[in-house]
């Protein structure tokens, strides 16, 4: 063959390679890699707090039914890409023809998307420890000095405070005290003005974290003086101490001690559930309890949260789950009912320790 006859094949060989590899220099392949990071991150995050709200608002609806809660875990997730092209030419080269040269391209191409997301089930002793588990009360104290409202996370986080009880939720539900509301609603005037304070102490002898709780003794306006002579009263702490160690129990056998009786996420979703507004025919049926009447006299505790039932699900919700051809959902406007439902999925993670139940080995195999 001359040589302009090489040069000319070899030309047409390379502009058809350009032309192969055009092709498949697919825009969704310039994904690939770092690139794909922001995408598939935000996406499964979207997707995880999704159905963790679903999984926990189905709990809360189901206990008021009476029904099994069942919790499963995202253990792992590994996203795994495979791209796969194949370019052939064929031909003949023979300048002598009355065709000429003739070259054929054939490409093809595959993508695959195949995550591999591992799920595991909170049973036994993980079980135990996430869900029946009281709140450590230095947690919940220091969500308190972080800014969250101290009534709120006292009327859902405890069940007594000085042997002042908090209402119980459920079947057999019972009402709070008439004292505790009062504390609760001193209690948050004080957290106002900046009176109370707290400080958490690590014990030499145990190694475990403790909390003081401060109530400053610095000159305040009447009313708020008038609250923090009421806050001492109730709990009957002494009046010229101006610090008191905070622990888990029912009842302080010192005046310079509050005995805090925390509840566990599971009480917390059982008092939830009492909120539920259910069917009146699943009322009438027995299939749950009827909602809880506040005795007469009784000084009542606003709601913690409202979740909605209706056939058909409006347009604007924070968080939505069908069961028994209902939809249960909390009104993405109701800001309290979604600082309630965030706060028991914080606690959830609260309970937590370092002992967790190890996921399954995944093997992914290699192209």
């Amino acid at each position: 063959m001359k040589k302009q006859d090489m040069a000319r094949v070899w030309a047409t060989v390379a502009r058809m390679c350009l032309l192969a590899s055009a092709i498949l220099d697919l825009p969704g392949c310039a994904s690939f890699g770092p690139p794909s990071v922001d995408r598939d991150r935000f996406d499964y995050i979207n997707a995880i707090s999704s159905s963790w709200k679903q999984q926990t608002l189905l709990n809360i609806v189901k206990m008021r039914y009476a029904d099994t809660p069942v919790f499963l875990d995202v253990g792992q997730i590994i996203s795994g890409y495979q791209l796969q092209g194949t370019v052939g030419i064929t031909g003949t080269l023979n300048g002598a023809s009355a065709l000429g040269d003739v070259l054929n391209l054939g490409s093809t191409g595959s993508f695959t998307d195949r995550p591999t997301i591992t799920y595991t089930p909170l049973t036994g002793a993980h079980f135990l420890q996430v869900m029946m588990t009281p709140i450590p009360p230095p947690a919940l104290f220091r969500l308190i000095e972080e800014g969250w409202p101290a009534d709120m996370l006292l009327q859902i986080g405890v069940q007594s405070i000085n042997g002042i009880s908090n209402r119980k939720g459920g079947a057999r539900g019972r009402a709070a005290d008439s004292d505790f509301g009062v504390l609760l609603a001193a209690l948050e005037r004080l957290q106002a003005s900046g009176v109370l304070g707290l400080r958490v102490e690590l014990s030499k002898d145990t190694k475990q974290e403790g909390t003081i709780l401060v109530i400053s003794q610095t000159a305040l306006p009447a009313e708020v003086e008038a609250d923090r002579l009421l806050v001492r009263k109730l709990l009957g702490l002494r009046p010229e101490l101006k610090e008191f160690k905070v622990v888990y129990g029912a009842v302080a056998e010192k005046d310079d001690v509050i005995a805090v009786q925390t509840r566990s996420g599971f009480q917390i979703m059982n008092l939830l559930g009492t909120n539920v507004e259910v069917p009146s025919e699943h009322i009438a049926e027995q299939r749950t309890y009827p909602p809880f009447q506040e005795p007469e006299g009784a000084q009542a505790l606003p709601p913690l949260i409202r979740i909605h039932a209706e056939k058909s699900l409006p347009s604007d919700v924070f968080a939505a789950v069908k069961y028994r051809d209902y939809w249960y959902w909390i009104d993405d406007r109701d800001f309290r009912s979604k600082a309630i439902f965030t706060f028991l999925m914080i606690i959830m993670t609260l309970a937590e320790n370092d002992e967790k139940v190890q996921p399954p080995i995944v093997t992914i195999q290699g192209n």
